[in-house]
């Protein structure tokens, strides 16, 4: 078995395509059991060729697998044989029914190029196996097996996952020979999820009328939320999931439910210069309308399936849970809270109505009339600020970055929103210093140098498990380098950093507030966010009290 050839499909592919050889998929599958036919024109620069696995499973459970480690003159005719052979012509199960479809989930795998381990023994191998990275190719006397490197989810011991191999090519657990051929590779993978489903029989009580959409003449409705601006025909959801067509309407799935609540300390969104040491309660839904390949909360912002939205509160219920645990504020997070917009709407109504605020961690991708209307409703939010750089935005998230500065400009210039920006640092992909040193020049100019700006550690995640975590040293550049361009308030997180953390007087200098992590150890200020030494007045909301507290330990300042 050859290594195959260096290929443009390869190297990072933005989000939207590989989600169109998705649906792909599908429909040559939909196709083959009476659908439409299926438009073979695939995606943009995967025309040439290409080797791929599609994985099917239904409900959960595999219903079939079929795919190449060698790649075909076409890639699009690669994946459309393998989605039929995974349906129709796995031996281990009998050929999918039409009622299955509309519970398959599709997921296509683009390999690279396989990587010989030349003379490696099985202690050899299973040293150099990356576990969550690396598929494995084993091969002696004509026998083959291979596993996808999705295989390490539910073997995540590289000896387990070795052995389980081994077993899938008919020799025992532990059995080597010195001819055992072996290869690595790793995959682009994408899934088409099978359309959610609301469950029970009161789930059309949580369909409740959208705001922001117009209807086309070819008789589709586009959503006007963000700039994805999705045209949908009749029960279509939006890529956000939760933004849906029903009849000649667009309603928002699953009003008045959450994946449920916790309650945080406000340092947490992270927000450094809005009620210091207050609890808030966090609470979020399903989906979201970017696909960032390192996102951390993955199994709410890219789940399909409405039944994890388990908790139901009422706006009343969720501004008297925040009142009961003492939350000075409610934050709309973990998953993109402008999609469920008309819910933010009305919660936030209910929360001022009980002196509550209302804070969001968004990631501001909005079209201009829906950013109005979401941020109505705010006292503050926190914005990612995911990278300076619109490749990064196509690539790695499937957004464009305009959008996102628009949103920045709005909230800074034209509303009362009390707004800080946090951008997670990316070894090798955003962390440069031109970079970073164009960002914090857009924000002190464009913004300006007053805005606080967190940088943050990225930790492997969802489909970057491949990439180190953030070292502290680049924080800490990245920190130096803001602080050179202007910026006034430049934090670090997810690290331990105390100047990092440390809030300072802009007149005096002074330690103003001292954070450990998400710990106050020091909070002294005057009523309005005052300097008590020099009576310099702080940016930010602090409430009309004074504090001079030192904490023995981690807690909140009360």
């Amino acid at each position: 078995m050859a290594p195959l050839p260096s290929s443009k499909w390869a190297a990072a592919v933005p989000e939207r395509d590989g989600q169109r050889l998705a649906r792909l998929a599908r429909e040559a599958i939909a196709e083959a059991l009476g659908g439409p036919v299926c438009d073979r024109t695939g995606a943009p620069g995967f025309e040439g060729p290409g080797a791929s696995f599609v994985t099917l499973s239904l409900d959960g459970k595999l219903r079939g697998c079929m795919g190449g480690l060698e790649p075909s003159a076409s890639l699009v005719e690669d994946i459309i044989d393998h989605a039929l052979a995974a349906a129709f012509q796995d031996p281990r199960f009998a050929p999918l029914g039409r009622e299955e479809l509309p519970r398959l989930a599709v997921e296509v795998s683009l390999l690279s190029p396989l990587q010989a381990l030349a003379g490696a023994d099985e202690g050899d191998l299973l040293r150099c196996l990356r576990p969550g990275v690396d598929g494995l190719v084993l091969e002696l006397d004509g026998q083959r097996a291979v596993f996808l490197p999705q295989v390490w989810t539910e073997l995540p011991e590289p000896r387990a996952f070795l052995a389980a191999l081994k077993r899938k090519a008919g020799w025992p657990a532990a059995f080597w020979s010195p001819q055992v051929r072996a290869w690595t590779f790793t995959v682009e993978a994408w899934r088409d999820e099978p359309p959610p489903q609301l469950r029970g029989p009161e789930a059309a009580s949580f369909l409740h009328p959208a705001r922001h959409w117009q209807r086309l003449e070819d008789g589709r409705i586009r959503c006007l939320v963000c700039p994805h601006r999705c045209a949908l025909r009749e029960g279509q959801r939006g890529r956000c999931v939760v933004r849906q067509r029903i009849g000649d309407r667009m309603v928002l799935a699953a009003y008045g439910q959450t994946s449920g609540f916790c309650v945080d300390p406000i340092e947490k969104k992270p927000l450094h210069h809005f009620l210091p040491g207050s609890s808030v309660l966090s609470f979020g839904t399903v989906g979201c309308n970017l696909a960032c390949r390192f996102c951390q909360n993955w199994s709410l912002s890219r789940a399909r399936d409405l039944g994890l939205l388990r908790d139901r509160a009422t706006p009343e219920d969720i501004a008297e849970r925040a009142r009961r645990q003492g939350c000075r504020s409610v934050a709309f997070t973990y998953n993109e809270p402008a999609t469920f917009l008309e819910f933010v709407s009305d919660v936030a109504e209910a929360c001022h109505a009980e002196g509550i605020a209302t804070v969001a961690v968004t990631a501001g991708y909005l079209e201009d009339g829906a950013r109005r209307d979401f941020f109505t409703h705010l006292d503050a939010a926190n914005v990612d600020l995911k990278a300076f750089s619109d490749d990064f935005y196509r690539h790695v998230v499937g957004g464009t970055l305009e959008p996102v500065l628009d949103t920045l400009r709005y909230l800074v210039h034209e509303t009362a929103v009390w707004t800080e920006i946090t951008t997670l640092l990316v070894p090798g992909l955003n962390d440069s210093d031109d970079e970073l040193r164009r960002l914090c020049t857009w924000i002190a100019t464009d913004l300006g140098a007053e805005v606080p700006l967190h940088f943050s550690a990225f930790h492997p995640a969802h489909r970057m498990l491949d990439l180190p975590p953030t070292p502290p040293a680049t924080l800490h550049r990245a920190r130096t380098l803001a602080l050179e361009a202007g910026l006034k308030y430049v934090y670090t997180g997810n690290v331990r950093d105390l100047e990092g953390g440390t809030t300072r007087c802009p007149g005096c200098g002074r330690a103003l507030i001292q954070r450990d992590g998400f710990h106050l150890l020091a909070l002294s200020l005057g009523a309005g966010g005052r300097c008590l030494h020099c009576g310099t007045a702080l940016p930010g909301h602090f409430g009309d009290r004074a504090f001079s507290t030192v904490s023995q330990g981690p807690g909140k300042v009360p």
